[in-house]
């Protein structure tokens, strides 16, 4: 289940439609994770007062935190997968995922380092003898 907070900025042209998703699905998942997905940015959108479906053009901010693959395409699809209304069942975030003029995706991941990050040894250089060292050099 992904925790989603949603942002809308009304201010704008296009209007701006803003999520942070927290361990977003990948679009390779069952479709009642796409579902349960939709629900999740459904109840986000009626948490922050946000109409939907909407139906006019948008702009899209999405952050996705902690998600489930590294992949921006994959968690983008079921992203769009989940607010189109013409994709499964029951009204979506917007009437047609076409409606969304501009995307811009962050992904942050959290936490889950177990190691830190080791410096790689790299192989020394060997020193070339002089006599090719100086036909090089000519």
């Amino acid at each position: 289940m992904s925790r989603v907070i949603a942002e809308y900025y009304t201010d704008r042209h296009p209007p701006m439609l803003r999520f942070y998703v927290f361990h977003a699905p990948h679009r390779r998942m069952h479709v009642e994770t796409i579902r349960r997905y939709r629900n999740d940015l459904r109840m986000a959108c009626m948490r922050a007062n946000i109409a939907f479906p909407i139906d006019h053009p948008i702009d899209l901010e999405v952050t996705f935190i902690n998600p489930t693959s590294p992949d921006n395409g994959n968690i983008y699809l079921a992203l769009e997968q989940a607010m189109d209304g013409k994709t499964l069942s029951g009204p979506g975030i917007v009437t047609d995922d076409a409606l969304i003029s501009k995307s811009t995706i962050r992904k942050m991941f959290i936490g889950q380092r177990k190691h830190p990050i080791q410096p790689v040894n790299l192989p020394r250089f060997v020193d070339l003898p002089t006599d090719i060292m100086e036909a090089a050099m000519t």
